[in-house]
């Protein structure tokens, strides 16, 4: 309990990076573990986290996500969805949410946020439109976007991965889009 609360009294402070912070962590976790083993725990297993898939998918994803920000690789879309906008602001608002959705089921829906947010907001000052009234289903057509594949949230690919962890059978690529669709439909409504 006393090093949770030194944890969260460090990240907390910006006297030292976070990643230092936790590093330093770790060790006091390992070092503890070792000095005073607890029942047939070896602290070796603080480190077999770092090695599960789900977190070499997941930081991939970011890296992924990250490369396509700092690229520009979105920006045609962006552009093009500037342009249809002052011509149709309703369907724009579809496209954007199918655009966000689609993309987000295959990349984290971070970049995608990101690369929607400025273009939407420009777009919303321009035309006299509520910010509200499209970044809201904007940020829920990406979630539910992002619900819809394995790749598409950690959360799902914690899921799969723990599943298989547990000898269940493994999940396909496109076995989540029963419930995202579901999740779509009372999402479409809002």
């Amino acid at each position: 309990m006393a090093l949770t609360v030194v944890a969260l009294y460090l990240f907390t402070r910006d006297k030292w990076p976070l990643e230092l912070t936790s590093l330093g962590l770790l060790a006091v976790l390992t070092a503890g573990f070792a000095l005073f083993p607890y029942q047939d725990f070896d602290p070796l297993h603080l480190f077999y986290g770092f090695a599960h898939e789900a977190l070499i998918a997941v930081c991939a994803l970011m890296v992924l996500g990250q490369g396509l920000v700092r690229t520009g690789a979105l920006e045609p879309i962006g552009r093009m969805l500037a342009h249809l906008w002052a011509r149709a602001p309703r369907f724009s608002l579809l496209v954007v949410l199918v655009v966000g959705a689609v993309l987000s089921a295959f990349v984290n829906n971070t970049p995608i946020v990101v690369l929607l947010l400025p273009i939407l907001v420009s777009v919303c000052l321009r035309s006299g439109t509520s910010p509200s009234s499209v970044l809201m289903p904007m940020g829920f057509a990406t979630l539910v976007g992002g619900m819809a594949t394995t790749i598409g949230t950690s959360t799902n690919l914690l899921v799969v991965s723990v599943a298989a962890d547990l000898g269940l059978p493994r999940f396909g690529m496109f076995d989540f889009v029963v419930p995202a669709a579901i999740a779509a439909g009372v999402a479409s409504v809002y």
